[in-house]
């Protein structure tokens, strides 16, 4: 490891790393959802009536609802119910801006918390966490829904794998 690499990384919260993590995963999801065709954007591919996907869009618009929903976990406010419709944009481009704005405000407040915040418990969706755990759902939440719109491109016969710099960069 380079020594400027590991100053760096000694200089480095926990919620700060984190806080770069949740900006990093909203970057490289917003570069799969660009890499989509247009016209499988909205497409929820199915194998009969009972199944249960979401498109590509519905899909950011549940990531979006996520980093959202955690800042509102972290400010102590009452958390929003989901919404009837994930898919609420003109296009790809209207959702990528939407996602890494929620991640902006997200990573905002992420990397202003400081080791108590870190362990303090937080009422979530799922039980009371420590605030070192509930930050990192978003980015567990983003990182599956990558593999999600992989695997639809795949479907449409897509093999390529879209990434990027960020994807394979610190």
């Amino acid at each position: 490891m380079s020594s400027v690499l590991q100053q760096k990384l000694e200089a480095t919260s926990i919620a700060a790393w984190q806080a770069r993590l949740i900006v990093k995963s909203a970057a490289i999801l917003a570069d799969f959802v660009k890499s989509t065709r247009e016209d499988r954007l909205r497409w929820q591919p199915s194998i009969d009536e009972n199944s249960k996907t979401r498109s590509v869009l519905e899909q950011v618009g549940e990531c979006i609802f996520a980093n959202e929903r955690f800042c509102q976990i972290l400010l102590g406010d009452a958390p929003q119910r989901p919404p009837e419709n994930w898919d609420t944009f003109e296009g790809a481009e209207d959702a990528v801006q939407k996602l890494v704005e929620s991640a902006n405000r997200l990573a905002e407040l992420v990397g202003a918390m400081d080791s108590a915040a870190l362990a303090r418990d937080y009422q979530t969706h799922r039980g009371a966490m420590p605030g070192a755990l509930a930050i990192q759902f978003p980015v567990r939440n983003m990182t599956y829904h990558m593999g999600q719109i992989n695997m639809i491109q795949l479907l449409y016969g897509d093999t390529e794998f879209h990434i990027t710099d960020e994807f394979t960069s610190l």
